[in-house]
């Protein structure tokens, strides 16, 4: 059985008829469960409680910040280990997005495969960047894969924030209020602002939260929750920085709101904006591909923007890529239909033929695999393939799975 990944939901990989899903969003799911970092875009498994979920230790306590319930059935997972399910072993890597996140190198027997979550490779304020991972089919998101999208140097966009809101906004009796990610960006600008300002930092409530899991776990930030009396006394003053998610609600009369995201680059004169970002841009997405040297590139995580980037990937470096969808893709290429039909019919097959040493009878089959939807014809075809392969035996009247020696 061919080493295969497709698009169903999350990012099923496939070999032997074992398989792993990457950040699922529905519980539709028949393998072992992998989520890269806490962003509810990725997290969604979570939701589940009936699913085995391996994530690390700092995802599930942001999840746990956020008051996600059904949070049972997780399986701890550290940068640099690893979990081997049959001919399948998943290796993992830092994604180098928020604390926790995580890249996955799937390795099998007959090839490797990387799934890049969302990522970054520069250093950040808070997170070391990520880095190339060689294999075979990579995978890889591409949130801000357009031209359009070269986000400034770090330390520049921290400067253009702090000339901002220090020498303007709390100057004129305004508090500068940075909208943004609770789990990434607000982190970093707490940082910026304790390290290059005196003005004290107050967040908003799931900022706090998730502030006081990145300092458990060794950041040195210092900030005071808005909904503390010490913060509605700094808020009504005017003189500190503010940090909120990005939909909050503001009350005070005095907040001069600013957008802190990578989507800023898309706002020229809309508006007081900063694009700080926690994810790869497009400069960084080519550089990363070029780095894990695959044979095949699958992409995920884009838009409109950034339909062309897989035409880049192919002139550029020369690689074969494509948008990962539901059809199968292996190392050779896309799966057509039949094939794929075929594989559906191996896999039924070896779930429904499951007991070693047991015989199952070929109309008992024949009958079952046509209540999944599978003819006779290919039930057979389906049998003599894995007959062929030594996945099932030969017996007076069927098969049986072979007996565990």
């Amino acid at each position: 059985m061919a080493l295969s990944v497709r698009r169903s939901g999350g990012i099923v990989v496939e070999y032997a008829g074992e398989g792993v899903v990457f950040d699922p969003t529905s519980n539709n799911v028949g393998y072992p469960v992998f989520v890269s970092h806490a962003h509810a875009d990725h997290a969604g498994a979570f939701k589940y409680p009936d699913l085995v979920k391996y994530a690390t230790e700092p995802t599930y306590r942001l999840l746990q910040a956020f008051r996600w319930r059904g949070l049972d059935n997780w399986r701890p997972i550290t940068v640099g280990g690893k979990v081997s399910l049959g001919d399948i072993e998943v290796r993992v890597h830092n994604a180098g997005h928020i604390l926790g996140s995580a890249q996955f190198e799937v390795n099998t027997p007959e090839g490797t495969v990387l799934y890049s979550g969302d990522f970054s490779m520069g250093n950040s304020y808070t997170m070391k960047g990520a880095r190339p991972v060689n294999c075979d089919i990579l995978v890889v998101e591409t949130t801000f894969g357009a031209p359009m999208f070269r986000f400034p140097r770090r330390d520049e966009v921290a400067m253009d924030m702090v000339r901002w809101a220090v020498m303007e906004a709390i100057p004129s009796g305004r508090v500068p209020a940075f909208k943004t990610d609770s789990i990434g960006n607000a982190q970093e600008i707490i940082h910026i602002f304790n390290n290059k300002t005196r003005a004290p930092v107050v967040t908003a409530k799931s900022a706090t939260g998730v502030s006081d899991i990145y300092r458990d776990h060794g950041h040195s930030l210092d900030y005071v929750d808005a909904r503390s009396e010490e913060g509605r006394e700094l808020l009504e003053s005017g003189r500190c920085v503010l940090v909120a998610p990005k939909g909050a609600k503001l009350a005070q009369e005095n907040i001069d709101p600013a957008l802190a995201s990578g989507w800023a680059v898309m706002m020229r004169n809309r508006g007081r904006a900063f694009p700080l970002s926690d994810h790869a841009d497009f400069r960084e997405l080519l550089s990363f591909i070029r780095g894990c040297h695959p044979k095949r590139v699958l992409t995920f995580h884009g838009g409109a923007m950034t339909r062309g980037f897989t035409d880049y990937v192919r002139k550029r470096l020369g690689i074969d890529a494509r948008p990962l969808t539901s059809r199968e893709e292996t190392l050779m290429g896309p799966v057509s239909r039949g094939e794929m039909r075929m594989r559906a019919c191996y896999d039924q097959l070896l779930r429904t033929v499951r007991i070693p040493g047991f015989e199952y009878t070929n109309s008992w089959l024949v009958r079952e695999m046509a209540r999944k939807g599978f003819t006779r014809g290919e039930t057979e075809s389906a049998v003599q393939h894995l007959l062929d392969r030594k996945a099932l035996e030969s017996t007076s009247n069927g098969v049986m799975m072979p007996r565990i020696t």
